[in-house]
Formats: structure tokens, C-alpha cells, sequence
């Protein structure tokens, strides 16, 4: 496929501490890192009623969460189902608090994503996942961090 035009990252520079490449993000417009956190988060039951999804080893995030490592920025959410039929969103919160960070929502479809997410948060922060619905089958969400500049 060729595109009519092709935009090539400006290189801010390379980290000698972290090996990361800082470049410039167009749709952010701000120093993001090459390097990506891939988080996830679910709950391997069909009725989850309005609660805190689970890590690895079925750790309970709002009992523990995801600690990130260096200040990062949300940049995509992903999320599923196991039906097509369902309503929920899921709300990404930090250091144990119940304001709504983030979120997305599925309308009566399978999945959704955002890659066009913003949100700053800095290391050390805790993040936790919410799911803020009724009845819902299998969630499954998926966080993706890029390391700020």
C-alpha cells in the first residue's frame, strides 16, 4: 500500500539510562518513548456486577494493581467480551481512589478500543481496572503505556 504522504518521527534522542528513543507523538503531541507497557486485566466469570478486574494470577487490582515503573501515558485501551449483547464501560483508576482516570465503553458489540488515549501518569502510581457494568460476561481489557519524556 503507498500513501500519498509518509511521516517520518523526528528522534528527540536515546536514554542512555533507560536505552528508550524519545520521539515526538503527533497525536499527542508530546516526548513519548519507543518502548510500550502492556497491561491486562479480566475476570474469568460470566457475571461480573461492578467491580475490580484481576492481573496476573488472578490478583485482585483493587486489593494490589499494576505499579508503573517510570512516568507513562496511557495511550490505547482494548476490551472484550464473550457476547456481542452487553453495555459496559471499563474505568481506569490509580492509588486506590474511585475517580475515573480513564475509560471506555463496549455498546452492544464484542470489543472496543481507543488508540488515541492521553492520560499522564507518573511512576509509581498503582493502576487499577473497573468494570462498571451488570452481568458481564468474560471482560477482558488490555492497557497500553508509553514511557513520558
Amino acid at each position: 500500500m503507498l500513501r500519498d504522504t509518509i511521516s517520518q518521527p523526528s528522534v528527540i534522542y536515546i536514554d542512555s539510562t533507560s536505552g528508550d528513543i524519545y520521539f515526538t507523538d503527533p497525536i499527542r503531541n508530546k516526548n513519548l518513548g519507543a518502548a510500550i507497557i502492556q497491561q491486562n486485566a479480566g475476570r474469568n466469570s460470566n457475571n461480573v456486577t461492578t467491580q475490580f478486574l484481576r492481573g496476573e494470577a488472578d490478583t485482585p487490582w483493587n486489593l494490589n494493581g499494576f505499579v508503573l515503573p517510570w512516568n507513562a501515558t496511557l495511550v490505547s485501551i482494548s476490551m472484550s467480551g464473550s457476547v456481542d449483547n452487553q453495555t459496559w464501560a471499563v474505568e481506569v483508576r490509580k492509588n486506590g481512589t474511585s475517580t475515573v482516570i480513564d475509560s471506555l465503553t463496549i455498546s452492544n458489540q464484542f470489543s472496543n478500543f481507543d488508540n488515541s488515549k492521553n492520560t499522564d501518569f507518573n511512576a509509581g502510581d498503582r493502576i487499577q481496572v473497573y468494570c462498571n457494568g451488570y452481568f458481564v460476561k468474560y471482560p477482558h481489557v488490555t492497557l497500553f503505556f508509553r514511557r513520558r519524556f
